[in-house]
């Protein structure tokens, strides 16, 4: 923290001196040339120090005028959505206040006459012009990289997740318990078996094909937890029960893939299921603008502590699409709350 204060201060130190030294040039340069038009003669610096100075010391003032101003409009106007707007706004305002400066301290410091003041307004005018087309042009191309970088990172740290979540549905533990199920079931079912491995190819079908994508429809993840349910109950028959209960117009909203699936996952792998201890998933809507996944609580299996891995996941997903907290309940049954998200955006 205390590196990245020092090197903030660095940057702000060199870009004052830069505005320093600019202004300071164009002072000098314009108080030249309105003496030399007027005169014909180049003013000795000696003779003239003290209004190379204070052109020095005005030129220095307008430029800060102007940063403040440019920097009060951009939080008004943006100039990525109203360029031309943005641009005759800030060249009206910055001219008008740089040349009532200039009537100001011209007259009265100065003491310039109406022909050099005239030149002396129409200088600062233009470089004022000037300033405001490459200023525009700096700042939208350094919002664009800065806008390209912060996006880029976000894509990275979405595939991070997303990898995250399908490497613990590809992990050999898990196709190890598929391969022993299916193993199981040649000799006592062979139709059953069939159906097994059909619905064991959709789930790793689901999971690779959706590797790239951030948002699923909630029907193709519906599709896919009854797909997975369906091996989990076969493994551990009528003691795991899944109940679904949601509004046909949600199931065209959008959801991280994998999203319910880690959900029931996590209610697997943190309860006991057994002929004494049926471990019951519910899947609902609350009020069309949520999705409760509820879990009956049996004997605890593994740490709670592990179990946030996947709910981290979860959160840390939505936080891409929605400024709506997942809301997670552990009471006398375990819940969490997703919000709906429409078209990129939560309801």
């Amino acid at each position: 923290m205390k590196r990245h204060f020092t090197n903030l201060l660095r940057i702000d130190s060199r870009h004052l001196l830069w505005r320093v030294l600019v202004c300071s040039m164009l002072g000098a340069l314009f108080y030249v040339y309105a003496h030399v038009s007027s005169s014909g003669e180049i003013p000795a610096f000696g003779a003239h120090y003290r209004h190379y100075l204070l052109a020095i010391l005005i030129t220095n003032f307008l430029g800060s005028i102007v940063l403040q101003v440019d920097h009060f409009l951009n939080l008004w106007i943006h100039w990525k959505t109203n360029f031309l707007l943005r641009f005759l706004a800030g060249f009206l305002l910055n001219g008008a206040i740089t040349v009532s400066l200039l009537v100001v301290v011209g007259s009265y410091a100065l003491h310039a006459g109406y022909e050099e003041l005239l030149k002396l307004c129409i200088l600062y005018v233009i470089t004022v012009f000037i300033y405001e087309i490459f200023y525009g042009w700096f700042y939208s191309f350094h919002y664009y990289v800065i806008r390209q970088v912060d996006t880029l990172k976000s894509e990275r740290m979405m595939l991070e997740l997303q990898l995250e979540s399908l490497k613990s549905q590809i992990s050999p533990h898990y196709l190890f318990n598929c391969l022993n199920t299916i193993s199981s079931l040649l000799f006592k079912d062979s139709r059953l078996a069939e159906k097994f491995i059909r619905r064991m190819a959709d789930t790793l079908q689901y999971v690779l094909s959706n590797q790239q994508r951030h948002l699923v429809s909630l029907r193709e993840e519906i599709d896919f937890v009854r797909s997975y349910c369906f091996l989990l109950q076969v493994r551990f028959e009528q003691h795991l029960k899944l109940e679904i209960n949601l509004p046909g117009n949600l199931l065209e909203t959008q959801i991280p893939p994998l999203a319910l699936q880690m959900l029931v996952e996590n209610a697997v792998k943190h309860n006991q299921i057994s002929k004494d201890n049926t471990l019951m998933v519910s899947i609902s809507a609350i009020d069309r603008t949520h999705i409760n996944v509820t879990n009956t609580k049996t004997k605890a299996v593994n740490p709670t502590q592990s179990f946030k891995v996947g709910l981290d996941n979860i959160m840390q997903r939505y936080k891409y699409f929605t400024d709506e907290q997942v809301t997670v309940r552990d009471e006398e049954q375990f819940s969490v709350v997703l919000p709906v998200i429409q078209n990129g955006n939560t309801v």
